[in-house]
């Protein structure tokens, strides 16, 4: 009679129990999320103001622009 009813709960083990994919599953999406997240925000605006920024200093540093022209666009990138 024992073993009748251990095969008949046998898988739920008397009711259930956690279950245990939610685990790994919560853990694959908070992955997911924080690297789409810090996908973004290295790709955002910051990214591309400090691109800018060292085009900007290098063509300064090549001769291609003069002082007053780097301290205008510089002020100008700056207040974007």
């Amino acid at each position: 009679m024992l073993t009748n009813t251990i095969a008949a709960t046998a898988p739920y083990w008397h009711g259930g129990g956690f279950p245990f994919f939610v685990l790994p599953a919560f853990f694959f999406f908070a992955f997911l999320v924080v690297f789409v997240v810090f996908g973004v925000l290295r790709r955002g605006s910051w990214r591309a103001r400090s691109d800018a920024r060292s085009v900007l200093a290098d063509r300064f540093a090549r001769g291609d622009i003069d002082a007053e022209e780097y301290r205008s666009r510089l002020s100008e990138l700056s207040r974007k």
